[in-house]
C-alpha cells in the first residue's frame, strides 16, 4: 500500500472511529443532491425543525450563494408553499451520514431565531427576476473591472517594454560608435 492510501485508510478510520465529532466537523465536500431536501433546524434548538432545503443557489464563480428553504407550514406565520432565501453565513450544514455517496444525509441549522427566519427573503418569481438582475449586473461590472485592469496593465507593460527597448537601442548604438 502507497502512502497515500495509508492516510487515507487512517483519516477514514478516524473518522469512523469519532462519530460524534463526524457530525460537526466540516467535511470539505459536500453532495448537493444530498443537501436537497435536507432538514432545516434552529441552531438555538436544535431539535426544532422550521423547514427543508428546496434548492442550492450557485454563483457565476461556482460558489454556494445560498439556500432555498420551504418552511414548515406548522409555524405560526408561514403559509403552504413558503420559500425563503437563506444566506451561507446564516446557515451551517453538518454530515448525518457520510461513509457511502448513496447515503449521505445532511441536517442544516439556521443561525438565527425563528423571529429572524420569518424574516428572511421570500422567494418567489418576483424575487428570482430582481435577484439575478442584480447578480447579472455585479458580474457585469466586475467583468467590466477586471477588463479595464487587464488593459491598463497591457498598456503599462507594453510602455515598460518600448522604453526598454529605446535605451537597448541606445545603449547598443553608442557602444557601437565607441568600437569603430
Amino acid at each position: 500500500m502507497n502512502r497515500m492510501n495509508t492516510l487515507l485508510a487512517g483519516a477514514i478510520a478516524v473518522t469512523l472511529s469519532q462519530p460524534a465529532l463526524a457530525e460537526t466537523a466540516p467535511e470539505g465536500l459536500y453532495s448537493m443532491d444530498a443537501l436537497i431536501g435536507a432538514d432545516v433546524f434552529l441552531a438555538t434548538d436544535r431539535n426544532r425543525e422550521v423547514g427543508e432545503v428546496e434548492d442550492v443557489l450557485v454563483a457565476e464563480n461556482m460558489k454556494v450563494h445560498g439556500l432555498v428553504i420551504e418552511l414548515d407550514d406548522d409555524i405560526n406565520g408561514v403559509s403552504d408553499d413558503d420559500y425563503r432565501f437563506v444566506e451561507v453565513q446564516q446557515f451551517s450544514v453538518a454530515t448525518r451520514s457520510g461513509d457511502q455517496l448513496d447515503r449521505v444525509s445532511y441536517a442544516v441549522f439556521l443561525n438565527d431565531d425563528l423571529d429572524q427566519v420569518r424574516e428572511y427573503p421570500r422567494v418567489d418569481n418576483d424575487w428570482w427576476a430582481q435577484t439575478k438582475e442584480a447578480a447579472a449586473d455585479i458580474w457585469s461590472s466586475t467583468k467590466s473591472g477586471a477588463s479595464s485592469a487587464w488593459q491598463a496593465t497591457k498598456d503599462t507593460t507594453s510602455n515598460v517594454i518600448d522604453k526598454t527597448k529605446e535605451k537597448t537601442r541606445d545603449v547598443l548604438e553608442s557602444l557601437q560608435r565607441t568600437l569603430e
